[in-house]
């Protein structure tokens, strides 16, 4: 498994737009396949945050996610996110999410970052309390939908 920016990859955004916009965008209310995409393009930049990280196997993309900025604003002093973990459905169950999650937490120590969030549908928390995610709250997303707010501190990953 080889983990890789996005910005070292920008001919895989079209891939990751349509992943991210039929898992969690065509909920929101207005939101196109091309606003998709050009709302990823933040990430094509190197060497600084915000990070899409993708998941490579056999040259393949499996699985991608984020380490943003202010993902909700209700909070402004929560500043760094994690978002958009997602694994093709042929590579779900064997652990690549948490390989992928840690990565991504690794990668944000080396920019300073020292906390943390994330929202989850699962109000359980599912595989980010199991990764040592804890919760803080439920807020509503754009969609509607409740979702249950967690924060962790990079640290946690040492």
């Amino acid at each position: 498994m080889q983990f890789i920016s996005l910005s070292e990859a920008p001919h895989l955004l079209p891939q990751v737009a349509r992943w991210y916009f039929d898992t969690w965008g065509r909920h929101v209310p207005g939101m196109t396949l091309d606003d998709e995409q050009v709302r990823l393009e933040v990430f094509l930049q190197q060497d600084e945050l915000p990070l899409l990280l993708l998941a490579m196997q056999d040259q393949q993309l499996v699985a991608a996610a984020q380490l943003k900025f202010h993902e909700r604003t209700e909070r402004p002093e929560r500043l760094h996110w994690l978002g958009g973990v997602y694994v093709c459905e042929s590579q779900r169950g064997h652990g690549l999410a948490a390989r992928l999650i840690e990565e991504v937490m690794t990668r944000g120590r080396g920019f300073g970052v020292r906390d943390v969030y994330l929202q989850t549908e699962r109000d359980d928390g599912g595989l980010y309390r199991r990764l040592g995610w804890k919760p803080l709250e439920m807020q509503v997303h754009a969609s509607g939908a409740p979702v249950r707010i967690m924060q962790r501190s990079v640290s946690a990953t040492e």
